[in-house]
């Protein structure tokens, strides 16, 4: 019987296949562990935030309506208690990005409403370096599990030492278009929190911190907490969380939820806050990474004063809808079924009159 030679693979051949084989196998176990970090990751961050203690000074810049503004903060965290920081000083403020606004738009509006800000402004400030303020923790469980759904998570090594310590990037980026990213540098030693960088959709950065000085050392931790522990008095929040039939009870009237929400959003929370003596009911939405949030009062008289800061009038259905600018992001005020609606955050411009639609139409349907 004749041996059909050319289903034998030559020796050079298969060392060639072999090698292919053993490099594809290797791509394939390495990928997971260096590019794609699972939930475990963030997970191991927050936990190690809850359980590490530290102390330390970092840099904070944010954007405000306005412009940017760099604080130096003094932090401090005992071991399976809550953070703190309080603002050293004001390190220098800029512009908003975006440019000059147009100076058609009511110049004297402009100077009360900046004056006004301003004032606001440097009273907070004096808060913040007269008292500590808590700091929450940066995502919750609920917050962690939409995150896995909505977003893509990268590990990689930092480039450089960040306060003295070696560390790690977990990258936040997101499945669908429109969302922002978020970036946070870990100790790679214990998991604590060095440095997040916060960028919109167009990768432009917003908001960061970093930390120029941290110690993990038990001693310094303690010793600084008995220095500053008569100083620290966590304030409570002004809202409480409440179910629906409590939030239409202060209402006086049925609460009403969009029929639409973006991709990726749940309701996290129905809460009830007074405000200046009256009463509102806040929802707030979540994908895990970025949140908006819908007030609603009743709805009252306004004032000549008030209506000129409104904004600028679009209609949406045969509803007017006010919309204006709250630092970075379009807020919304209209009123409807005995309520007036206002509507916020960092959610693109269509998507958010979208959730306006469908609130109207679900009103003009009753």
């Amino acid at each position: 019987m004749g041996i059909h030679t050319h289903f034998i693979p030559h020796k050079h051949q298969r060392r060639k296949r072999n090698l292919i084989g053993s490099t594809v196998l290797a791509l394939l176990l390495w990928i997971p562990s260096t590019l794609f970090a699972d939930i475990s990751t963030l997970e191991r961050i927050i936990e190690a935030e809850h359980k590490i203690g530290y102390v330390g000074i970092r840099l904070r810049t944010f954007t405000s309506s306005r412009g940017v503004r760099t604080l130096e903060e003094y932090v401090i965290h005992k071991p399976e208690d809550a953070a703190y920081r309080k603002v050293v000083s004001v390190v220098g403020e800029r512009q908003a990005l975006g440019g000059q606004r147009n100076r058609d738009e009511g110049q004297r509006d402009d100077r009360r409403r900046n004056r006004d800000e301003n004032n606001r402004d440097n009273r907070r400030r004096d808060r913040e370096r007269e008292n500590w303020r808590q700091m929450r923790s940066l995502f919750s469980e609920r917050e962690i599990k939409l995150i896995a759904e909505n977003y893509n998570l990268e590990q990689r090594p930092a480039e450089e030492k960040i306060a003295n310590h070696e560390a790690d990037i977990l990258i936040i980026s997101p499945k669908l278009e429109g969302k922002p990213t978020k970036r946070i540098f870990f100790a790679r030693e214990n998991g604590i929190i060095l440095r997040v960088e916060d960028l919109d959709t167009e990768g432009i950065l917003r908001d960061m911190f970093v930390y120029t000085r941290i110690s993990f050392d038990p001693e310094t931790i303690n010793n600084k907490w008995k220095s500053f522990e008569k100083g620290i008095r966590p304030q409570p929040r002004r809202s409480r969380s409440v179910p629906i039939a409590e939030a239409e009870k202060i209402l006086k009237t049925k609460l009403i939820q969009p029929d639409y929400l973006p991709p990726g959003f749940q309701l996290k929370d129905i809460r009830s806050l007074k405000n200046r003596g009256r009463d509102l009911i806040f929802l707030e939405y979540t994908d895990g990474l970025v949140n908006f949030t819908l007030f609603e009062e009743e709805d009252r008289p306004r004032r000549q004063d008030d209506r000129e800061r409104e904004g600028t009038q679009i209609k949406i259905g045969d509803t007017t809808v006010y919309q204006r600018k709250f630092g970075s992001t379009d807020a919304f005020r209209w009123s409807g079924a005995k309520i007036r609606f206002s509507l916020v955050g960092a959610v693109p411009t269509p998507e958010m009159q979208k959730v306006i639609e469908s609130m109207i139409k679900k009103i003009d349907k009753k």
